[in-house]
């Protein structure tokens, strides 16, 4: 890494604290100087992020100090052009390490692009105001025989689900239907007949309405090799040739997911070149449609 570069041994960085933040509990930011980083990916450059340099009043003096020891080798008496240059280089190879890191998660590309350091009340991008929190994840950077100093990358979370290969999050478009106020006065009117579906009931004429309602629905299946957790650390260090072993014997079937839940499970073969699954064990129908609306 490049603080490791910078200072000739090894930094350590525990494992990080990431937390949903309320916009409104990050609004001291915007009142005094903070030293902070905004940059954002080329490809991704709706939603810029943000590096704060210790983010609680109690930290930040000395969070400040430690990051400009460790890029200029001493801490000047004021941040000046060239402190922020040396912070905006750590934000570059900050920016480039994870771009390496999630470009590999995904197999995409991702850009570092319009990096810039500052001394100055944070003012929050527009992807920003836009949502009511925003993920914070906390970093303490570890450098021997220095002080450490905290880190705090404030990101959205369609950016974060971006970076992960993961499709936005989507409003639900019948919330403001539910939170629309009752009529003060309603009339009496016939209990309604709720929709039976229920595809699988005994009543063979019922059975073939709900199939025409339900059957043209699209879904999304995925089939899961393994999972492994791995620390931030550990992520930024994957690259190209690195095995990342799951946790699943080899031999062990594999998941099949519906809509992310699992409803099957098969080993793996090839037809025509293509992979596929061969069902080894599957929930019943009527299961599949009660797992799926659970």
């Amino acid at each position: 890494m490049y603080l490791s570069e910078q200072n000739n041994t090894l930094v350590e960085i525990p494992t990080p604290q990431s937390s949903a933040t309320p916009i409104g509990d990050l609004t001291g930011l915007t009142a005094d100087p903070v030293l902070h980083i905004q940059a954002q990916f080329a490809e991704l450059s709706d939603a810029p992020c943000l590096f704060v340099v210790g983010e609680q009043p109690s930290e930040r003096a000395d969070s400040q100090r430690a990051l400009l020891e460790a890029t200029l080798g001493s801490a000047p008496d004021a941040i000046d052009d060239a402190a922020l240059n040396a912070v905006q280089a750590f934000g570059q190879h900050l920016m480039q390490g994870l771009a390496i890191a999630f470009g590999n998660l995904t197999s995409k590309t991702f850009t570092p692009d319009q990096i810039t350091a500052r001394q100055e009340p944070i003012v929050f991008p527009a992807n920003f105001l836009s949502v009511d929190e925003v993920i914070a994840t906390r970093f303490t950077v570890q450098i021997p025989e220095r002080p450490p100093f905290t880190l705090t990358w404030l990101l959205t979370e369609n950016l974060a689900r971006a970076l992960l290969g993961m499709k936005p999050a989507e409003s639900d478009p019948l919330a403001s239907l539910l939170m629309e106020p009752e009529p003060a006065a309603p009339t009496a009117a016939p209990t309604p007949t709720p929709a039976a579906f229920n595809i699988f009931a005994d009543n063979d004429n019922s059975r073939e309405q709900n199939l025409d309602l339900l059957l043209d629905i699209p879904l999304e299946v995925s089939v899961e090799l393994g999972r492994v957790t791995m620390l931030i650390r550990e992520l930024l260090e994957v690259g190209t040739g690195s095995i990342v072993e799951l946790q699943k014997a080899a031999g062990e079937p594999v998941e099949v997911l519906v809509n992310g839940r699992l409803i099957a499970r098969g080993e793996v073969v090839v037809v025509e070149d293509n992979f596929a699954v061969r069902i080894t064990e599957i929930l019943s129908p009527a299961e599949r449609i009660q797992r799926l609306g659970a």
